[in-house]
């Protein structure tokens, strides 16, 4: 059961704290037995995460793949991996050698920009080898954000496309850092 609600009382006695929430009459609340145990959780409503300066990343990875698609097809998704890349906000992982392919594949199962290469083996680790793990932008805060926006940003001035106003591209990746922090929040 999940609900949202207002005017969460909390009533206080020597025993310790009762929480009084609000709910409309529902069959599922009639079912809850006193004896058994429940996981509760109560955190604070805030509003999903305006995708901003995520889908300005995916119009600037579109825009960089329609001009490079002049010479031969590309796609956004491609540019978006080169971006991930070329940012380099990854972490190294030392991984057996004989669990590499598996590991490598668990890994970017978590998503498009989460990838990963074999570095070579670890050099104070016997069997093993140093993965780079790049992490999706999902989850990046605002300064990586602001880095791979810079790089996409680069990227269209070399090959000449037009963007909008820097100030413009700014408050995108500053409401990034505003909406990454209302979430863990």
């Amino acid at each position: 059961m999940k609900w949202t609600a207002k005017g969460i009382e909390l009533l206080r006695s020597p025993l310790g704290v009762m929480v009084v929430i609000p709910a409309t009459h529902d069959n599922e609340l009639a079912k809850i037995d006193k004896d058994k145990e429940y996981v509760i959780e109560i955190k604070k409503k805030s509003k999903s995460r305006s995708m901003n300066a995520n889908a300005y990343c995916w119009v600037l990875c579109q825009k960089i793949a329609l001009e490079l698609s002049k010479n031969g097809y590309i796609s956004k998704e491609d540019i978006y991996r080169k971006a991930i890349k070329d940012c380099g906000h990854f972490t190294y992982i030392p991984v057996r050698a004989d669990a590499i392919d598996r590991y490598i594949q668990i890994w970017q199962g978590h998503g498009l920009g989460w990838l990963a290469d074999d570095a070579g083996e670890c050099q104070n680790l016997n069997g093993y080898h140093n993965i780079m793990c790049y992490h999706g932008s999902s989850v990046y805060n605002q300064q990586e954000m602001a880095r791979l926006i810079d790089c996409l940003t680069d990227e269209c001035n070399q090959l000449g496309i037009q963007l909008e106003p820097s100030e413009y591209i700014q408050s995108l990746i500053e409401g990034w850092g505003d909406e990454q922090q209302k979430e863990k929040g």
